[in-house]
């Protein structure tokens, strides 16, 4: 088995090669934005009309607009290329309805991620990364590389740079797990509660920094735009969200990690986290939050990746009703669910925290359930649509505008 894993490493790129950088960030965001926008009015034509570009068709009319474009023709093609071929999968999730309509990249939200997908043209000697037209940069490697390594990408965060190496594994056939199984409860005041009565409390970074962070964007709204301190500004606050998003993350990896060693299979509700988070007026601002804050799509994630290696597998259940519901009778009241923390069942007057309650009633669903919802790679399954919903065959030839056209001459990356 094939096992793909990313090492991610600081790097140090000389102030010339930064700005190069950025150059080439400004030229993919265009290119992005414009191959995308050729997908849109594509999609706009009547149904019987209607052909998609494919990345195939976009690669092929990006020789004509590097050709006319020099900041364009700057980039690596096979940078360019990737970028394509990354559009493309994105539209294809939003096909099958995994993903919304790929929208455009903007300066200062949207990062983009420069990504060298042939392992022949860059490679990383000893503390040194050779990547094309750039030359070398000096990398902290903190660990050492394992496998084969097959895509390099570089990336700003804030005032940093990183270089995420892609590498292949191959690793023997995990034997299917043993381990005894367990539910678990996301949760916003405690950021998860397992069948096992073990309860972790959302630790709330982003509250924590909510004060530094509003006087940080106060500080950016004062200043002059195009300013070198407005720069500054913006930067301390890419700072504090950074801090903010590596503490988070550092909670969810050393708990999915527990998990994923000691558990055979993990039973989680299947929640549209998506909608729970939608704007729903001031009131429900804080919740909206306090959802995003805690992460629980990461850990799922974490937790997906993880659980491949010991043979585990990672399942979803049915959300409605795990909070009421009794995991001793199995007699669903709302009344039963007293406060936040505790729940007393009004039919056998059983006492229990509400959130150790409603993982064991996620344990029992999981376990009872007939066919369980569960991915070979130990993520969620795909249900398949009638055939009339399928996927359509991309084809090949477009009838859209191409996007070596001469309009697309008169637009400059910004």
């Amino acid at each position: 088995m094939i096992v793909r894993k990313a090492f991610r490493y600081r790097i140090y790129p000389s102030p010339e090669q930064a700005a190069r950088l950025d150059r080439w960030s400004d030229a993919l965001r265009f290119l992005w934005n414009l191959a995308n926008e050729q997908r849109r009015i594509a999609y706009a034509h009547p149904r019987d009309y209607r052909t998609y570009p494919s990345a195939f068709d976009q690669a092929n009319e990006l020789t004509g607009l590097r050709a006319d474009l020099p900041w364009l023709a700057d980039v690596p093609r096979n940078v360019s290329t990737q970028l394509l071929v990354n559009l493309d999968a994105a539209w294809q999730r939003c096909f099958k309805r995994l993903a919304d309509t790929p929208r455009w990249k903007r300066k200062d939200r949207d990062v983009i991620g420069l990504t060298e997908p042939h392992p022949k043209v860059w490679r990383l000697d000893g503390e040194t990364l050779h990547f094309p037209k750039i030359g070398p940069v000096r990398a902290v490697v903190h660990r050492q590389i394992v496998g084969t390594p097959k895509t390099c990408t570089i990336k700003r965060d804030g005032d940093q740079w990183f270089a995420s190496i892609l590498c292949e594994i191959e690793v023997a056939d995990p034997v299917p797990s043993v381990k005894p199984p367990i539910g678990i409860d996301r949760g916003c005041v405690n950021l998860l509660a397992d069948s096992d009565g073990r309860i972790v409390e959302n630790p709330r970074h982003l509250n924590a920094a909510t004060h530094r962070l509003a006087r940080a964007q106060r500080t950016v709204s004062r200043r002059k735009k195009g300013s070198s301190n407005r720069e500054k500004a913006k930067i301390r606050v890419a700072r504090l969200h950074r801090k903010v998003r590596r503490q988070r993350d550092y909670v969810l990896h050393v708990e999915s990690k527990v998990y994923a060693e000691n558990q055979g299979t993990i039973f989680v509700e299947r929640l549209q986290i998506g909608n729970m988070s939608a704007a729903g007026g001031a009131h429900k601002r804080g919740l909206n939050r306090s959802i995003l804050s805690a992460g629980w799509g990461k850990l799922i994630d974490f937790c997906r990746y993880k659980v491949v290696p010991f043979g585990g597998a990672v399942v979803g259940v049915p959300p409605a009703g795990t909070s009421q519901e009794c995991s001793v009778c199995g007699v669903v009241d709302a009344r039963s669910r007293v406060s936040q923390s505790v729940f007393c069942c009004v039919a056998c007057d059983h006492h229990e925290h509400a959130d150790t309650n409603a993982a064991k009633n996620i344990l029992q669903r999981g376990l009872t359930a007939v066919e369980p919802t569960v991915a070979a790679c130990g993520g969620f399954a795909e249900v398949r649509r009638p055939m009339k919903q399928e996927l359509r065959v991309v084809r090949r030839e477009t009838r859209s505008q191409g996007l070596g056209s001469s309009k697309a001459s008169a637009f400059r990356p910004g």
